[in-house]
């Protein structure tokens, strides 16, 4: 039975009726003219039909974009669940497409750009469509103009949320065959591509008058949707740009990672489709949209169609579909048709919420978080002046020897496992400037000259900045280094002759400012690095030896093998004797430790 009142609203003509309940023409209060949908009465109890209801509310809550039917208010009366959204008077592609209507390419184009600006806002809440076809884009009524600016997308009431729980019908499908995606129809994951793929579907209806795909049972199409190749809308509409035919056939790829990415980016396509192809046309090829025999929008009960379950085309808020659907809501019977009253054993629940009231709780409950923010904010303030004020005491307050040591002590321990002993700097220098005479200072003064070295080193191994003109002890210790690529007995040699060139009068150590002004410093560094080059010197030297008593064994055979041959062949012989020795001159010759082998060398070079 139709009711007559749903909360605030005055319930007037049907506009569409199916297995779950229907849509109906309704004023408030204020005279607006809405659109109610509702819940059959004697399925408010099945909770799947509920559940799916209820989670229609939710999407559109969320939902605010010119290019989406609108919510306004939902609520339940004698437990009768309804929404309201807005009335848009006109008629949907569907109906269009059904009366003869036919579209130019550009009209084609202005309506998709409008459907992916309304999916760009439904993938970016999370929103995945499922249902979108002809009869799910209203075409409001209007002067000639762009026809993409009077579109809305409508009907999400199988629309699924990313990562949550699909709604399912039998087999698990939910959806129209005539524009469901290949995966959608076997039952598996979706994602946002099937909106795309669908729009490809909706645009090459618009351009062919037909979807590429159609059968005498919903079955056979979906088996077309998952193993048939789309036959090319140009094959229909001769005058559509190649680049459009393109993008339609791409959209309508079984594998989803060959359709464009995004609605963002399938429309940023069509736009350079649209600059690519600059024209006043504008009319279709039967005349102008205001100048077509459009049928009268339904008003009457039984006019209109059901816009919970796919299987007709409605006039108003939403607008179903004429073709197969596949959704377990189609086979269920009309609803209030023949049905007895439900009973029940708790007392009718009624309530009543607006978009409006939402929005209202959204702004208090904002407002009261940003004074339950404030006042942590000053609680978070007045707790951190209390560590300011007691961190400047103990800032100020002079640490006592053994504290000043102890944290020395400690930052060595963290030396150890991996920690900056750097950081103990500020303490070391403390502890020798007010301690000097403690017992202890003469291990923190050691301690000071290892960082100091340390320093110096790191600097060592970078380039003078800044122009700097380095000492004549710094220019030989770096030009010494240079050499431990090649030799390391002669990077260390090098070292040991500054140290008896340049070696310290001052022997006092200290932290000096710059370390390079630290005469004292590069000796240390010196000796320091002649400790870390020792057992490289004796390794190299070792290994010089093995090869030079290799190279000297192998030319004495030659000589002996030149002695005994005659002609070319001794001569042969003779000259890679000669290169070995040379090679021992070539290689040797700046290695101290080498200088007996290089002169022997030299003497067999000369017989």
């Amino acid at each position: 039975m139709q009711p007559s009142q749903l909360g605030p609203y005055s319930i007037g003509n049907r506009l569409g009726r199916g297995g779950m309940g229907a849509v109906f023409e309704a004023n408030d209060p204020a005279g607006q003219h809405v659109a109610v949908k509702v819940l059959a009465a004697h399925l408010a109890d099945d909770a799947g039909l509920r559940k799916r209801f209820d989670a229609e509310i939710d999407t559109l809550k969320s939902l605010r974009h010119p290019g989406i039917v609108q919510l306004l208010a939902f609520g339940e009366e004698d437990d009768q669940p309804y929404f309201a959204m807005e009335l848009v008077p006109g008629q949907s592609l569907e109906q269009l497409l059904r009366s003869g209507r036919r579209f130019t390419w550009r009209e084609t184009v202005s309506v998709a750009l409008a459907v992916t600006r309304a999916l760009k806002a439904a993938h970016d809440h999370g929103v995945v469509h499922r249902d979108l076809k002809p009869a799910n884009l209203l075409v409001a009524d209007g002067a000639e103009g762009d026809l993409g600016a009077r579109v809305k997308l409508a009907d999400f009431g199988i629309a699924k949320l990313f990562g949550g729980a699909a709604h399912t019908a039998h087999g698990n499908v939910v959806g129209t065959a005539e524009y469901m995606a290949p995966e959608q129809a076997a039952g598996g994951p979706v994602d946002h591509r099937v909106d795309l793929y669908a729009l490809g579907l909706v645009m090459f209806a618009m351009l062919a008058g037909r979807p590429p795909f159609s059968g005498g049972q919903a079955a056979e199409v979906i088996r077309k949707q998952q193993v048939e190749p789309a036959p090319r809308v140009s094959t229909f509409a001769s005058d559509v740009p190649a680049e459009l035919d393109l993008l339609i056939d791409r959209l309508l790829s079984k594998d989803p990672a060959a359709r464009p990415p995004s609605a963002l980016g399938l429309g940023r396509l069509l736009t350079a489709i649209e600059t690519l192809h600059p024209s006043s046309e504008t009319a279709s090829s039967d005349g102008p949209l205001t100048e077509l025999p459009l049928p009268t929008p339904p008003t009457m009960e039984g006019r209109g169609v059901d816009l919970f379950a796919p299987t007709s085309a409605a006039t108003g808020a939403l607008a179903g579909n004429t073709t197969r659907p596949i959704d377990a809501e189609s086979v269920t019977g009309v609803a209030g048709s023949g049905a007895s009253a439900t009973v029940v054993e708790h007392a009718p629940r009624s309530r009543f919420t607006t978009v409006a009231d939402l929005d209202r709780e959204a702004r208090e409950q904002a407002l009261r978080s940003r004074v339950t923010e404030q006042r942590w904010q000053a609680i978070v303030a007045l707790v951190t002046l209390a560590l300011l004020t007691a961190g400047g005491y103990l800032l100020f307050k002079q640490p006592t020897v053994d504290e000043l040591h102890g944290r020395i002590e400690a930052a060595q321990v963290a030396a150890v496992n991996g920690g900056d002993l750097r950081d103990a700097l500020p303490d070391i220098e403390q502890f020798m400037k007010r301690f000097p005479d403690d017992p202890r200072a003469g291990q923190v003064r050691t301690l000071a000259r290892s960082l100091a070295l340390d320093a110096l080193e790191k600097r060592a191994r970078r380039r003078p900045l800044g122009g700097r003109t380095p000492s004549p002890l710094e220019r030989d210790y770096r030009a010494a280094m240079e050499r431990e690529p090649e030799s390391p007995s002669a990077c260390r040699d090098a070292l040991e002759a500054l140290i008896a060139v340049h070696q310290a009068t001052d022997g006092k150590p200290h932290l000096a400012a710059e370390p390079a002004d630290d005469p004292s410093l590069w000796i240390d560094l010196a000796r320091r690095q002649i400790d870390r080059l020792g057992p490289l010197a004796a390794r190299e030297q070792a290994e010089d030896a093995r090869k030079i008593t290799e190279i000297f064994r192998q030319a004495d055979e030659i000589a002996a093998e030149a002695a005994r041959a005659v002609g070319g062949q001794q001569e042969t012989l003779v000259a890679r004797r000669r290169a070995l020795l040379e090679s021992i001159v070539d290689l040797y010759t700046t290695r101290p430790h080498a200088a007996a082998a290089v002169a022997t060398a030299r003497e067999m070079l000369a017989q």
